[in-house]
């Protein structure tokens, strides 16, 4: 994956995020509160299974710097601080590894 690749996936992830925020409703408040807590989970699950391949084991070092830089901003609550976290986690794996 190059890093052409890899901007272009983060900008359509968060402009496809942006977009929603801004022409969908509010939901109710009961579904807003569920809502809120779903990130963190979700994320957890994602992670572990990106950072394990097939074969049971730990992918490329790029790819764990990856998901630890996202994992260090997503403390945050932005998806573009959780993807430009992600983003300097890899370009770090692949400047060191």
């Amino acid at each position: 994956m190059n890093a052409a690749l890899l901007l272009a996936l983060a900008g359509i992830t968060y402009a496809s995020r942006a977009v929603s925020l801004v022409f969908m409703p509010s939901p109710p408040p009961r579904l807003e509160r569920f809502l809120n807590r779903v990130p963190a989970p979700l994320f957890a699950s994602l992670a572990a299974v990106s950072v394990i391949d097939s074969s049971g084991n730990f992918v490329p070092p790029a790819v764990l710097l990856a998901a630890a830089g996202a994992l260090i901003m997503s403390p945050r609550r932005s998806l573009l601080a959780a993807l430009l976290g992600g983003l300097a986690g890899y370009a770090l794996g692949e400047i060191v590894f």
